[in-house]
């Protein structure tokens, strides 16, 4: 009972009162639909899968949900699984353009009915990399939320091509990049090992999760290359880094 309160208060920052006791009762009876009443939006799960775990983490963990120093206009929700910490953003920062990336089709799908409420977010269902890559997708874990990518190349069979941050940044015709989330099970490594001088210095806000127990000293590679900016470990939440880029954002709303 004490861990359907604190799910509940949780659940009121991010949704309307009645819109959360629906949630609460309809997760116990492990609904793959939920109708919100009050906001008209519905979220989708799946039954046996990590879904409902997933949604917990960000909705009831709080993993993202902490104020930043500036109101967000333009989102990438790397590793976006089924599309719950998009939905997050599109609640707290509802004229934010998101774009949300995902390797695994049946998790793009996902994707698109959770946030088919919300307007200007898109799915990419791609690997974000560091270069033009080819992948084929693994799941060590069999699960649903930490499928891996292996790199194989163009004559080989491969499951997905790569994207980058850089294409992103070209193909949406933003400037910078607001907030950069990022959980994408190891990739990270690669991600931050090069090619990053472009795309780096014009990120805001980094949320990224790393993966060591996956990819080895891969923290390492991630924080060291960080720190070649003029970015601040901010914070961590639940075994994410938060990063501010002191170049781009003020910590005045902090004294």
């Amino acid at each position: 009972m004490l861990k359907q309160i604190i799910f509940f208060k949780n659940l009121k920052k991010s949704f309307h009162i009645l819109d959360c006791i629906v949630i609460v009762i309809l997760l116990i009876f492990r609904a793959e639909k939920i109708s919100l009443p009050i906001t008209k939006k519905t979220i989708f799960l799946r039954n046996k899968t990590k879904d409902v775990e997933t949604f917990k983490e960000i909705f009831n963990g709080n993993i993202y949900n902490l104020r930043l120093p500036i109101v967000p206009n333009t989102i990438v929700d790397a590793g976006a699984n089924v599309g719950f910490a998009s939905m997050f953003f599109k609640i707290k920062y509802p004229n934010a353009t998101i774009v949300a990336i995902e390797i695994e089709k049946s998790n793009v799908a996902m994707i698109k009915k959770n946030t088919q409420d919300y307007k200007n977010c898109t799915v990419e269902n791609k690997a974000l990399f560091n270069k033009n890559s080819y992948f084929k997708i693994g799941d060590p874990y069999n699960a649903t939320n930490s499928f891996v990518i292996k790199e194989v190349n163009q004559s080989d069979e491969y499951d997905i091509e790569s994207i980058t941050l850089d294409e992103i940044i070209l193909k949406n015709k933003w400037e910078t990049i607001d907030v950069l989330k990022i959980d994408i099970e190891g990739a990270e490594k690669k991600l931050f090992e090069s090619d990053y001088e472009e795309w780096l210095p014009k990120t805001k806000i980094i949320m990224v999760e790393t993966h060591d127990r996956m990819i080895p000293k891969c923290s390492n590679t991630v924080m060291k290359t960080i720190d070649k900016y003029n970015f601040i470990l901010f914070t961590t939440t639940e075994g994410t880094l938060i990063y501010f880029n002191l170049s781009m954002v003020s910590l005045d709303i902090y004294k």
